[in-house]
């Protein structure tokens, strides 16, 4: 999206075909979704993103720079990631960095509820609440209610929990965050979703398809490539 007022340049990514609620919308915000500029702690000490598949062990490492509010980014998450984490398993580590986008006034406090979120160490609740907040997307971009979308995806006991960390490891989680954005800056990324593959120490930026409803063919296509080179 472009960003007036931002001090990031910008790009602009083609919508293709793309077609989901919020379009007319989305067409809109991908002219500012795409400009601007957050990991959450991760299940392990020291992890700089969140992984939802495979290990430190898998032959290929696939990152993620997304934003909770980005309409592209939730498209991505259920036609490409679901069907990686699924098809791929343990070759695949799967790594989630938070980059909310400054034009999305809710994606950094979506971010906030995730980051905590992990910190309860339980992957299978971090995935529903990925899966939840990007299938009620519509819902709290426009309400701003994350928490009755949270609680939809934990139990009480498990939300109340998320708010106690939220409020008493307020200065980490926002830590987190900012290292995520910086990192993403680093690699010069200017919107979501930002994707990069790795495999036998050599990282490439995977560009995004006119058609992102070709993602995961791109992607299934270049992983078998970089599996098939192993010995």
């Amino acid at each position: 999206m472009i960003a007036a007022g931002f001090k990031y340049k910008t790009e602009i990514l083609k919508s293709g075909g793309l077609t989901m609620p919020r379009m007319l919308i989305t067409v809109f915000s991908l002219v500012l979704c795409i400009a601007a500029y957050a990991p959450p702690a991760g299940f392990a000490a020291g992890a700089d993103g969140l992984i939802l598949g495979g290990s430190d062990e898998s032959p290929v490492k696939l990152e993620v720079f997304s934003d909770f509010e980005c309409p592209f980014c939730s498209y991505l998450f259920f036609n490409a990631i679901q069907p990686i984490l699924k098809n791929y398993k343990d070759r695949v580590c799967v790594i989630y960095y938070e980059f909310p986008l400054n034009m999305h006034q809710y994606a950094r406090p979506a971010s906030r509820y995730v980051s905590a979120a992990a910190r309860l160490g339980d992957q299978k609740k971090v995935l529903l609440l990925f899966d939840t907040l990007f299938a009620e997307q519509d819902e709290w971009a426009r309400s701003g209610n994350l928490e009755a979308t949270v609680s939809k995806a934990l139990s009480p006991d498990d939300l109340k929990k998320v708010k106690d960390i939220m409020e008493t490891e307020r200065e980490s989680i926002e830590q987190d965050i900012e290292r995520s954005v910086q990192l993403g800056l680093k690699r010069e990324i200017t919107g979501t979703p930002t994707l990069f593959l790795t495999h036998a120490g050599k990282q490439e930026r995977v560009v995004m398809p006119s058609n992102i409803k070709d993602m995961y063919l791109l992607l299934s296509w270049r992983l078998n490539g970089l599996l098939g080179q192993q010995k």
